[in-house]
């Protein structure tokens, strides 16, 4: 028993280090092509702003009773969001894939390929949207049955789309076959699971996103004795929690690119090394080395 509670501390520390390692490549990428936040930057304020003139009606329709124009308009909404998302990702894509091959890629760069795959964009958000909702409605309406069937749906669909948005941006597939795309070169490189954009994403939780909550939390419990200094928190947290995550999206993206290179063709890029790309994706029990195909 000590035995195995060492090891799974262990493998923690390892999966905390191979994300740590990740996470700084990334990051060097990003601060040495600063343009690169932008994507996420304009992404995020567009997404507030449709949530609040689409979203935010619709929900206060649904709480009012008046569920027939508000259902809708939030299904609408959801479908804005995900195109915004996705529109952005691209252009982020496009603009990172450019800067690992040596171009010196604009913001205006990525967003002229994103432009160009529009309809393509505007096809795979529709997918995404529906498959959202329908794991929504089952973790909601479903009971305990359908929460746990909406959990599994919700990690087999963000398997095997995790290449998605590089396919978009590089390939220029439309929806399906971006599905069917990125599902046969996560497959066929590796297998089963990947854990590289959650160890980026568990450190800049770390770093940045749990000490703004932490800053959020202590504003709140604050606000009452003390209206300014609470309120100070609470706006200093928002801004910390705001920042953490552009650059976690804005990570996520880089990381992403450099491993869609891998798959498709061993390429490593962005000072990713084999070791690195490899080390972020969790093996299939059995599978060996020598049975991977080295290109796709």
């Amino acid at each position: 028993m000590a035995a195995a509670r060492e090891a799974d501390r262990e493998a923690e520390m390892s999966r905390l280090r191979r994300g740590w390692g990740l996470t700084r490549k990334s990051w060097g990428v990003l601060t040495d092509n600063r343009a690169l936040l932008r994507f996420p930057l304009q992404g995020g304020v567009a997404t507030i702003l449709m949530a609040v003139i689409v979203v935010g009606p619709g929900l206060y329709l649904i709480d009012d009773g008046k569920v027939a124009p508000g259902a809708p308009l939030v299904v609408l909404g959801l479908y804005l969001l995900a195109l915004i998302g996705t529109y952005y990702s691209v252009g982020l894509a496009a603009c990172a894939d450019m800067i690992f091959h040596g171009r010196d890629a604009r913001f205006s760069d990525g967003t002229a390929v994103a432009r160009s795959r529009f309809g393509k964009i505007a096809g795979w958000a529709l997918v995404a949207t529906v498959i959202a909702t329908i794991i929504g409605f089952l973790e909601d309406k479903g009971g305990i049955a359908g929460a746990i069937v909406g959990r599994v749906l919700q990690l087999g669909w963000s398997l095997i789309t995790f290449l998605a948005v590089p396919v978009i941006a590089m390939e220029g597939t439309g929806p399906f076959e971006t599905l069917k795309r990125s599902a046969s070169l996560f497959r066929q490189r590796w297998g089963e699971q990947i854990t590289g954009n959650v160890a980026i994403g568990g450190i800049v939780f770390l770093v940045a996103l749990l000490p703004a909550i932490v800053l959020i939390v202590a504003g709140v419990a604050l606000w009452a004795s003390s209206g300014v200094g609470g309120a100070a928190l609470v706006a200093l947290g928002v801004i910390v929690f705001a920042v953490g995550m552009l650059v976690q999206s804005a990570l996520s993206g880089i990381f992403g690119v450099a491993l869609y290179r891998y798959a498709l063709a061993g390429e490593t890029v962005g000072g990713f090394t084999t070791e690195d790309l490899e080390s972020a994706v969790r093996q299939k029990r059995g599978t060996r080395d020598d049975a991977r195909p080295a290109t796709i």
